[in-house]
């Protein structure tokens, strides 16, 4: 049985929501600010769907679009992977730049600039990397993963429909069938949400706080969730794309995504 506690983390918009599975026992939703807080209080391996590695010129960036390439690949669905900020935008997004200075920064870096959608998650990539810049030991255990990739894994076939919709949800919770007791009643418990969790004594106060801040979607929570399940295969199952690489960026911060599946997807 399980016995390390694992927790699958998704951004969802001024928070983290994070599902956590301690050993064998059932998911449990969390809610906090920020990620070091939640690594901090004894979690023992996470993934993460931002991204964790990051270009800061031309060689970095050919290494972070071979990783998004084949995640591209392996989900079957291209458009739900985002082009990734540089450091250097992701910084300026922290300390707040608005969304032209960020990309004007990203074209600087990488000769190019960035769309609207990874301007609004640059800030929380930029508080995972300089989380993973000063702490060098949790670098092999706090993962990214794209939920996209590892529910085709676990599907074992791609997915047909959008995570949007009732429909998506349901063909994603199928595909948790068989790897997750119950996954309809994990998912119902997870959306009754991380203030339920933190009236009952799990998370911390800044989880309580934060769940005020946040409210996650029903495809942030599914996501959440999916991450949650692979995190709990054994860490020796665990594969990643690209399969092979070894890519770091210049931080010495890996460049992969982690997934499980029966056969590699790429």
């Amino acid at each position: 049985m399980p016995t390390d506690t694992v927790a699958g983390v998704d951004w969802a918009g001024g928070a983290w929501l994070a599902v956590v599975f301690d050993g064998d026992g059932e998911p449990e939703p969390r809610l906090e600010r920020d990620l070091e807080t939640l690594w901090n209080d004894g979690v023992d391996r996470m993934l993460v769907d931002v991204p964790i590695g990051l270009p800061d010129e031309a060689e970095t960036l050919a290494k972070r679009e071979a990783v998004d390439s084949a995640a591209r690949s392996a989900s079957e669905r291209p458009s739900s992977v985002f082009p990734v900020p540089s450091r250097g935008a992701c910084q300026a997004a922290m300390e707040g730049a608005d969304y032209e200075a960020v990309s004007e920064r990203n074209r600087t870096d990488l000769d190019k600039g960035l769309s609207w959608q990874s301007y609004h998650i640059a800030p929380a990539v930029g508080e995972v990397d300089a989380f993973l810049r000063e702490d060098e030991a949790a670098r092999e255990s706090v993962l990214e993963a794209h939920p996209e990739v590892c529910f085709r894994g676990l599907n074992g076939g791609p997915l047909e429909r959008s995570k949007t919709t009732a429909s998506g949800v349901g063909e994603r919770l199928d595909a948790l069938d068989g790897h997750l007791a119950d996954p309809d009643a994990a998912l119902g418990r997870i959306c009754r949400g991380p203030a339920d969790a933190a009236s009952d004594g799990i998370g911390t106060e800044a989880a309580a706080n934060a769940a005020g801040e946040a409210d996650p979607t029903v495809d942030d929570a599914v996501d959440a969730l999916g991450l949650a399940v692979v995190a709990r295969r054994p860490v020796d199952d665990l594969r990643f794309l690209p399969d092979g690489s070894e890519y770091r960026d210049r931080e010495g911060i890996p460049m992969r995504m982690a997934y499980w599946s029966a056969e590699p997807l790429a």
